[in-house]
């Protein structure tokens, strides 16, 4: 379905900002709609305010999706507008912060015959707006464009986003239960409570950050990132989020410390190296959670796993160049490339799971989550050669490394194959067919 996102920045009460223009976790609430909402699948998004900040302003125009109206009667005759084919209008109320999965369930959930909100039908959070005895409403709605077009054409002084919402509810709109959505996120590869807040004072607005910090953490991950890194991750969020610098600069950074780690190793100044790629660890993962706070996705995030890999793969080399130098000759180039090319295997397996069955192999089951952790990966690695390290033996560090790297390959190629016939089986008649007729006599019937 081909929908517009309308938004608003609200009404602002006396002395007070609009409520839409409340910042949290470093940008306003209204910017944060905005990029969930194209995220979602809006062709555009239309936002409606009668002045904002000439800084938020500015980021809005530089979108040619973002469209600033100054009145929803604007707003009425922007609907429709471009030659667009609009079927429905996303709706998102002023001053809400919104998990992004709220607003992805209601930009797939309806139809262009009726309007459908997204409810709380259990206890509700504060500052959710009653519908009737039994719901509350959960600020996210999908309206049919004619609806949109005639609320809006009435609207005079009524406030947008209630008035709207009163024409859906008068129309019979089918409603969702927030609590029947799956808590299941998996881009954070674990469950997360739906993230809701209607923050006014000072001391909400502070909660409504650390929740979003914390609700932007991964599951599923190797030991040193899921216990040593998150306390540092999350202070450097906390001291990014109110600045300009994006998750893009911090990539940046973290390459450049990639290459000064690699260039230590390879000039023997191993423990300045191995400390570098400690450090690179959490700053690893401080693009990513300040990206998902802020809701700031690049097109070329995708390129930083890719970058990653390669800064990683480096370190291997160089400390190969380095022991080849220092008395082991071909046996350091050849620990390196095995190194190198098990940790490749993996990861290029690993994206072809992903690519086939839509879910991260990491994240498949119970054993892949429960071996993650000590699976054979950067983390694990480096942290594994640090007691060989303080003990004089880089050289054994570096061959346990290539043991480790061989070890838990074979262990993931193993489950890697047993996952992609569940899920072939399961998905396929034929490979199901092909698998029953094909079975070795000699081994037990699945």
């Amino acid at each position: 379905m081909n929908c517009i996102a309308l938004l608003s920045a609200g009404d602002a009460e006396l002395g007070e900002a609009p409520p839409g223009l409340i910042e949290v976790a470093g940008i306003a609430l209204l910017e944060r709609q905005v990029r969930q909402v194209l995220k979602a699948g809006a062709a555009q998004a239309i936002v409606v305010a009668a002045a904002l900040p000439e800084p938020l302003a500015k980021r809005l125009d530089t979108d040619p999706r973002v469209q600033r109206v100054v009145s929803a009667s604007a707003a009425h005759s922007r609907l429709g507008c471009d030659g667009q084919a609009v079927d429905a209008v996303l709706l998102l109320a002023p001053g809400i912060l919104l998990d992004e999965r709220l607003v992805a369930a209601a930009a797939a959930a309806g139809t262009a015959d009726a309007p459908v909100l997204l409810v709380f039908d259990a206890e509700p959070p504060s500052g959710a707006e009653r519908i009737d005895a039994q719901a509350h409403w959960a600020g996210v709605a999908l309206m049919p464009l004619p609806l949109v077009h005639e609320t809006l054409r009435d609207l005079g002084e009524w406030e947008l986003s209630g008035t709207l919402l009163r024409a859906a509810v008068g129309v019979g709109a089918a409603r969702v239960a927030v609590e029947s959505l799956p808590l299941y996120a998996p881009a954070r590869r674990r469950e997360a409570p739906m993230l809701w807040a209607r923050p006014t004072s000072a001391p909400e607005i502070a909660v409504a950050t650390e929740t979003v910090i914390a609700a932007a953490q991964k599951g599923c991950l190797d030991w040193p990132a899921r216990w040593i890194h998150p306390p540092i991750e999350n202070q450097l969020v906390r001291w990014l989020l109110p600045t300009p610098v994006t998750p893009n600069m911090v990539t940046a950074l973290t390459a450049i410390l990639g290459v000064a780690a690699a260039a230590l190793f390879a000039i023997g100044q191993l423990w300045w190296g191995l400390a570098l790629v400690l450090l690179i660890g959490p700053l690893d993962g401080v693009d990513g959670k300040l990206a998902r706070a802020r809701h700031d996705f690049s097109r070329w995030g995708d390129l930083e796993h890719v970058l990653d890999k390669a800064m990683e793969y480096a370190w291997y080399l160089a400390l190969g160049f380095w022991f080849a130098r220092n008395g082991h000759g071909a046996a350091a180039w050849l620990a390196a490339a095995g190194i190198i090319i098990f940790a490749l295997s993996e990861a290029l397996k690993g994206e072809y799971f992903r690519r086939f069955t839509g879910k991260q192999l990491d994240d498949w089951g119970a054993f892949e989550r429960g071996f993650r952790l000590v699976a054979g990966r950067r983390n694990t690695f480096f942290w594994t050669l640090l007691p060989f390290a303080a003990l004089g033996h880089w050289w054994l560090g570096f061959l346990v490394i290539l043991a480790y790297a061989a070890i838990t390959f074979a262990i993931a190629e193993w489950r890697f194959l047993l996952a992609l016939k569940a899920y072939s089986v399961s998905n396929g008649g034929d490979v199901a067919a092909n698998f029953a007729a094909t079975a070795y006599d000699f081994l037990p019937r699945a």
